[in-house]
């Protein structure tokens, strides 16, 4: 939180002028959230109560969204009437945040497309798909369930902001006045797009290119995986176990998908960060570090009554543990050895499916060479391959 002497002066002298700092972290903006009524933030400014009590509320999201959007239209990049996409987790079940920040952008000019309860990849990528001109994101990620914020994605490739991106939109916050933008009525139209946009993740995450799953082995590939999967209470509730379902997995189990505003508690990847692997002694009652995550619970109780099964190699017991806005991911893998659950960061995972596609092109590659009836050899330094019988220093 800044201080009042870290704040910067928004004077007529200093108008214009980028300040040299951001009011966005790593990802957007996020902390805890206060209605603009609260005696805590009682005579403040939206800008102010941020910066000096270090809470958003209402008339903040409502700010920040229309600044945004006003800058996009200085800048020549949006125009009146185009459309803004935006989404959110389900840790403001009230509505009051989320309808601020969709008033934001109607009172800019712009369209507001609304998707509703959604993960976050969805924005971007419904914005490309329609051709929009911005999106916001409304949540605090894997933060709890007091907290909220926003993520800002660019029409370009539908990327989040650059450093420099995000000290403009600080200029422009800082330098909207409350008063006049309580003055200003809703010119942009809201446009209901869930519908659409689901079924476009659905397409994208089923797709064979996406999936990479052999076709020939769609059908059994993941028939004999029990997978439970945890939502965290957040945005992938439902729609991520359907997802799994559609894909062929033998048995889905969802925990933790109850939209009833309590993400991240008890539940998804919070927790797990640096964890390598989950012992019993870290799920004792009243004790371990997990003993109320039911999702890391179940996992243990699959693996443990069907242990011998997985050791015979007839079964798997995997669970799919995602954040609050669902852009986070864990793999859990129960490990019959050691009757415990390996913990798979998304570090590990990319490394995992990296390895895969460089196998699965290597394999194609030589297919490929050898339907052309020709030879190959691989060597330290490389691989190369030539017509049998031709000699070392022929090859090419």
């Amino acid at each position: 939180m800044l201080t009042t002497k870290q704040r910067p002066k928004t004077s007529k002298k200093n108008k214009g002028k980028v300040p040299g700092f951001r009011l966005q972290g790593t990802d957007g903006i996020r902390c805890k959230t206060t209605l603009s009524s609260s005696p805590e933030v009682d005579g403040l400014t939206p800008q102010e109560a941020f910066l000096e009590r270090g809470v958003i509320t209402e008339k903040f999201m409502e700010l920040y969204t229309f600044a945004h959007v006003k800058q996009l239209m200085r800048d020549g990049a949006c125009k009146t009437g185009d459309g803004i996409v935006i989404g959110w987790d389900p840790r403001d079940p009230s509505g009051k945040f989320t309808s601020a920040a969709i008033s934001g952008i109607r009172k800019a000019g712009a369209n507001a497309l609304i998707l509703g309860v959604v993960p976050t990849p969805l924005v971007p990528m419904y914005l490309l798909y329609k051709k929009a001109r911005g999106g916001f994101m409304i949540t605090a990620s894997h933060n709890p369930k007091d907290q909220n914020g926003i993520k800002t994605f660019c029409s370009f490739r539908g990327l989040k902001l650059l450093p420099q991106n995000d000290e403009t939109l600080t200029r422009a916050v800082l330098e909207t006045r409350p008063s006049q933008l309580n003055k200003l009525t809703l010119r942009g139209k809201q446009v209901d797009c869930r519908k659409e946009a689901l079924e476009l993740f659905s397409r994208f995450s089923l797709a064979p290119e996406n999936t990479w799953v052999p076709l020939d082995r769609a059908a059994t590939l993941f028939k004999d995986i029990t997978l439970v999967v945890d939502a965290a209470n957040g945005s992938l509730s439902k729609i991520a176990a359907d997802t799994f379902r559609r894909a062929g997995f033998g048995k889905v189990i969802e925990l933790n998908a109850r939209l009833s505003g309590k993400v991240n508690l008890n539940s998804g990847v919070a927790d797990l960060e640096g964890v390598p692997l989950i012992t019993r002694e870290m799920v004792r009652k009243g004790a371990g570090l997990f003993s109320r995550h039911r999702a890391i619970l179940k996992l243990l109780e699959l693996g443990h009554e069907h242990r011998r099964a997985v050791i015979a190699g007839k079964r798997r017991i995997c669970g799919a543990v995602f954040d609050a806005d669902g852009d986070r991911f864990y793999r859990l893998e129960y490990d019959p050895s050691k009757d415990a659950l390996l913990v798979l960061s998304g570090d590990e995972t990319a490394f995992l499916q990296a390895r895969y596609l460089i196998i699965s092109l290597m394999a194609l590659a030589f297919y490929i060479i050898q339907s052309r009836g020709e030879d190959y050899y691989y060597d330290d330094e490389d691989w190369d391959y030539g017509d049998e019988g031709d000699d070392e220093s022929e090859q090419t």
